[in-house]
């Protein structure tokens, strides 16, 4: 349980919800997460949780904003790399393979936030979001520009196929998890990069 202390100021408080929120998130999992364990674990009443943020979502928006900036500096981390542009692009995508394997519930909590009732506007999230997206999507701009990409192809639309395939391939493959590693026998790094072989080669010109 967390230490209790009065009078915070206003920023501070909200810090200590945010740890507290990432500490639950990362023992329990977006699903299982609660208020009440927030509480439990920050030693406050529940009323203060309410005072900073509206709802469950709203706080796990906040915490998910953390973690795609992490991810964002996966992703920089990876082009910066990399001196061929398209290597660098494959290095995008198996750097979300890498983010994965560090943080799994970061990336639950992503796959939850993708639910249809899913509800935020939070500012921080919504920010990181549009930064992330373009960052992607401007890396593919470039690409295009330098002819490496097909000309016919929308940058905005590839960047959103690319992180829902991606996000549905390693969801898939966690899920079987089991099944793919001890079973057929297949690793799941070798899939990722067959998939990310296989994105770059529909984008190339």
């Amino acid at each position: 349980m967390g230490t209790r202390t009065k009078h915070l100021p206003r920023s501070q408080r909200e810090q200590q919800i945010l740890n507290s929120a990432d500490y639950v998130l990362r023992d329990v999992g977006a699903q299982y997460l609660t208020i009440d364990k927030i509480v439990a674990h920050l030693g406050v009443a529940k009323g203060t949780i309410y005072k900073y943020y509206k709802s469950k979502d709203d706080l796990l928006a906040e915490v998910s904003a953390k973690a795609l900036s992490v991810l964002l500096d996966y992703f920089k981390a990876a082009v910066e790399k990399e001196n061929d542009p398209l290597d660098a692009l494959k290095g995008l995508i198996m750097a979300f393979y890498r983010y994965y394997l560090k943080y799994p519930k970061y990336f639950e909590l992503f796959i939850y936030m993708e639910r249809p009732d899913f509800k935020s506007n939070i500012q921080s999230y919504l920010s990181i979001s549009s930064e992330m997206k373009n960052y992607f999507t401007g890396y593919l701009e470039r690409c295009q520009s330098a002819g490496l990409i097909k000309k016919d192809l929308d940058p905005s639309y590839c960047t959103y196929v690319i992180w829902g395939s991606c996000m549905g391939l390693m969801n898939f493959i966690e899920a079987k998890r089991v099944f793919i590693e001890e079973i057929v026998k297949l690793e799941r790094k070798d899939l990722l990069e067959l998939y990310s072989e296989i994105v770059i080669g529909g984008l190339k010109t």
